[in-house]
């Protein structure tokens, strides 16, 4: 591979990590699937760091697309590399995937041309030895396949699914009373009632609790689209059955962030397996509500019935 070349493709990788959100560009598409196949035909090969890296790149835009181009081809890619490469031999005490976060991924694209050519210059924490160590680029493997499948590996730094902070952002000002420009304002206040009801069990409880976080909103003030308030009010009813035979050993149940915008991220937070998982380091910490209660299904219960409640009401004084 010329150096050319790489520069090239560094950075077309770099771009479709900042417009992760294209729900569907052909030019991306080639762009992953080229990867994937590199990555695949030789998947613990003297460039497999480069795909890899370059699949870490491209993950969120996979995880977003709505017709799943190219996310077959990267996963099976990237489990054939962790296959192959996580009990390579080692001498290393540590590796950079350890700590790599998600802004992190902002510095890839340099860090692969840095690998790539031994003259370049060279800064960061860990050497090029340990970057491209094989059990290390198996653990960036790891990173992308949990960007595409949230959840699925456990042992890389937990983060948000792609999406969630500009979600977060998007929410929480429309609840500050200061939306972002361009913001639609009904699909913003109905998506968490749509995400509810199509919940999984474990991610239910931080949906519930976004719902809450609008609800408080929505039924305060001179809040008058009917068609929200029908929205939220068929999302919990559709959710309080799943929620009938709760029952619990609680003494009592923490009170959840009472302004709706702190409510509202933490409802984000605690509906993916990697929000939950960066809450419960925070927990440790000595921070922040057990995460055990706020799952706890009487205390949902609770939450859900207060909720229909008022959102009955509001919607009562609209007729």
């Amino acid at each position: 591979m010329r150096i050319d070349d790489l520069a090239e493709l560094t950075h077309a990788w770099g771009e479709i990590r900042e417009d992760y959100d294209t729900l569907s560009d052909d030019e991306y598409d080639r762009r992953a699937l080229d990867c994937a196949a590199a990555l695949a035909a030789d998947p613990n090969g003297e460039t497999a760091y480069v795909w890899t890296l370059g699949l870490v790149l491209m993950a969120p835009y996979l995880a977003w697309s709505l017709d799943g181009t190219g996310k077959p081809e990267a996963v099976e890619a990237l489990r054939a590399t962790d296959r192959a490469l996580r009990d390579q031999p080692c001498a290393h005490d540590e590796h950079p995937y350890l700590e790599h976060e998600k802004e992190a991924d902002l510095f890839l694209p340099d860090q692969i041309l840095g690998l790539a050519d031994p003259a370049a210059e060279w800064e960061e924490n860990h050497t090029r030895e340990e970057w491209l160590c094989p059990r290390n680029v198996a653990g960036f493997a790891r990173i992308a396949l949990d960007i595409l499948e949230p959840g699925s590996v456990q042992d890389v730094p937990p983060r948000l699914p792609a999406g969630a902070e500009d979600a977060i952002e998007t929410l929480t000002a429309v609840l500050h009373g200061y939306p972002r420009p361009g913001t639609d304002l009904d699909s913003a206040l109905t998506s968490p009632a749509l995400d509810l009801a199509d919940a999984a069990p474990e991610d239910l409880p931080g949906h519930l609790l976004t719902v809450r976080a609008v609800t408080a909103h929505v039924t305060s003030g001179a809040f008058d689209d009917a068609s929200v308030l029908d929205a939220l009010i068929r999302a919990l009813e559709a959710t309080l059955p799943r929620l009938a035979a709760a029952t619990c050993d609680h003494g009592h149940h923490t009170e959840p962030p009472r302004g709706a915008p702190a409510l509202a991220e933490l409802g984000i937070v605690l509906a993916s397996p990697g929000g939950r998982a960066r809450y419960a380091l925070r927990r440790r910490e000595g921070r922040d509500a057990p995460l055990e209660e706020l799952r706890c299904p009487v205390f949902l219960a609770s939450i859900a019935e207060k909720s229909l409640d008022a959102l009955r009401t509001r919607r009562a004084q609209l007729v």
